[in-house]
């Protein structure tokens, strides 16, 4: 009989609340500080709309993430172990955005000293946020429907990352420019011409698409571009989330399935993650979707 997986993920993703109830899939926490002393852990002790309030309400106090820790990955695997999983599989945010992944390799490490009966899996992404989001929604998808080989499903899950888009655009370039991604000046000059960048993540790195003028068009784009690039959409999984921008993200929802027309798809909301929040800041919005053929 073949033995159950465990999906493990951190919450750079930040899944919908229901499809991690449905698929029983365990979220590792990370941590955000407002002042580099009281450390929050994201969804747990506050959630994520108010992390974006606070930025918003006070924005001269510019947060600071930090990864998904050692511990709290080697105390998911005991949970996920106890429960009977015996074998697992790991995402996390892209390793040039973020230490969670090394983290969860070293917790891999030490977990297996003591368990020697138990194989897990650490997918390396190359990705985050809505991105992320839909590509564990579909390796979920697959654990619940597809009763595939150990060998045969990391295989069909490695195969899937490359097939990873992520997409967005922030409100305002001020949070970039503290991050260290984008310069002063462009910010600044963004700023006063109401410029909406379209960027994407390409290998954990920002790479930015086009300028756009205006917020709907940015939003009207960044659909188009994702859907020029999916081959069949009744094969993908698309997410968008938003910072504090339901509006927005409901406007390029409604243009995205008139677009569509007749064309089913599946389509996922959650908000934007803290991890990558804190650098894109209120008003962030993005789409990301992966394709399986």
């Amino acid at each position: 009989m073949q033995k159950k997986i465990a999906q493990l993920v951190d919450f750079s993703g930040n899944l919908p609340r229901h499809i991690l109830n449905k698929y029983e899939i365990k979220e590792v926490p990370v941590s955000f500080s407002f002042d580099n002393n009281h450390y929050y852990r994201e969804n747990n002790d506050l959630d994520t709309k108010d992390f974006y309030l606070h930025m918003k309400n006070q924005p001269e106090k510019v947060p600071k993430t930090a990864a998904a820790n050692i511990h709290d990955w080697i105390e998911a695997f005991k949970e996920m172990y106890e429960k009977g999983y015996r074998r697992f599989v790991v995402t996390a945010i892209a390793s040039q955005l973020s230490g969670t992944m090394e983290n969860a390799r070293q917790a891999r490490e030490i977990f297996l000293s003591k368990q020697q009966d138990v194989d897990i899996f650490l997918l390396e992404t190359n990705t985050c946020a809505c991105g992320q989001a839909a590509l564990e929604i579909k390796i979920a998808q697959i654990l619940d429907r597809e009763d595939l080989l150990w060998e045969d499903f990391l295989e069909r899950a490695k195969n899937l990352v490359p097939r990873v888009t992520s997409l967005f655009s922030v409100q305002e370039l001020t949070y970039m420019k503290a991050g260290g991604r984008i310069g002063g000046a462009t910010a600044f000059l963004g700023n006063l011409i109401k410029i909406k960048p379209i960027c994407e993540f390409i290998n954990g790195t920002v790479h930015p698409i086009k300028a756009v003028r205006g917020r709907k068009k940015s939003l009207q784009i960044m659909a188009d571009t994702a859907l020029s690039r999916i081959k069949n959409v009744q094969n993908a999984i698309i997410v968008t989330q938003n910072a504090l921008c339901e509006e927005d993200e409901t406007f390029m929802i409604d243009y995205l399935r008139y677009q569509l027309q007749d064309r089913c798809c599946d389509v996922f909301r959650s908000m934007v993650g803290t991890t990558v929040g804190a650098h894109s800041g209120p008003g962030a919005i993005g789409i990301g979707f992966v394709e399986d053929y």
